[in-house]
């Protein structure tokens, strides 16, 4: 992968936004926030348990989320069903 794609990746997931054609920024603020609240009623210990302290992947995970949260925010319940997914994915381990 150059670095040109690697950019042009970026470029395209900031300036496309998920669903722009139909949703406005503040009714996707909406669904975020009531997803997190739905997220946070919800949670078990186990969610907790899902991201380790001192490991670099959970850090560098959570900054990226965070980030692009800020500029789209469907990020915020798209990385809750991946940490949802991905701790479904443990248990059956």
């Amino acid at each position: 992968m150059s670095k040109y794609n690697f950019v042009n990746i970026i470029y395209n997931i900031y300036n496309i936004m998920f669903l722009d054609k139909y949703l406005s920024y503040n009714n996707k603020v909406i669904i975020s926030v009531i997803c997190s609240g739905l997220w946070i009623y919800f949670r078990t210990s186990d969610c907790y348990n899902l991201i380790p302290r001192l490991h670099i992947f959970p850090i560098l995970f959570v900054m990226t989320w965070t980030y692009f949260n800020y500029y789209e925010p469907l990020f915020l319940p798209i990385g809750l069903l991946v940490l949802i997914t991905y701790s479904k994915f443990l248990k059956k381990r």
